[in-house]
Formats: C-alpha cells, structure tokens, sequence
C-alpha cells in the first residue's frame, strides 16, 4: 500500500517541527521520527484508526491518534493519504 501526504500534512509536520525545535532541534527531528514510524504502519494497517463520524466529523475519513496528535488520513484501494495532522486540543470539530 502506497502511503502519500497533502501539503497540508507536510505544513502541518513542519510546524510541529518548528514548535519543538524552539524548545529542542533534536528533540523535535526525534519526536517527527516517530510520528512518521507510527503513520507508516498505516501501509499494513489501513483501517487501524477510527471513523472521523465517532469523532463527530462528518467526513469520509479515519483518524489515528499519535500521543497529543490527531492523524486524519483516507484510504483508498492502494494508498493512504495522510491529509491534515493537528494537536488535539485544537477544536477539530469547527
């Protein structure tokens, strides 16, 4: 299974990046390291989020949690699309 980002993914990535790296650079390359480990797993597991409808999002999608992250992605018959990562405190739902 294929495993693509939208830009706005990759944006999202960046500045999750540039948020830690204010505090830490290594922490924050080590901290996208892993998040990228855990998306990756997406290419065995397609379906191992949940639907964004159980999290109140009328959309065709899935989500994955990731520590303080929320991964929203869809799958389609031979890819993952990562489309928007986003901190979870942030009000999703708008």
């Amino acid at each position: 299974m294929e495993l693509k980002y939208s830009e706005r993914a990759v944006e999202d990535l960046y500045k999750i990046v540039d948020f830690i790296a204010l505090d830490s650079p290594d922490r924050a390359l080590a901290y996208i390291k892993r998040v990228r480990s855990k998306i990756e797993i997406l290419k065995t597991f397609p379906n191992l989020g949940v639907t964004c409808q159980s999290k109140k999002i009328e959309k065709d999608c899935r989500v994955m949690i990731y520590e303080s992250y929320l991964i929203f992605y869809t799958v389609e018959p031979d890819s993952v699309t990562i489309s928007n990562i986003i901190n979870s405190a942030t009000d999703y739902t708008a």
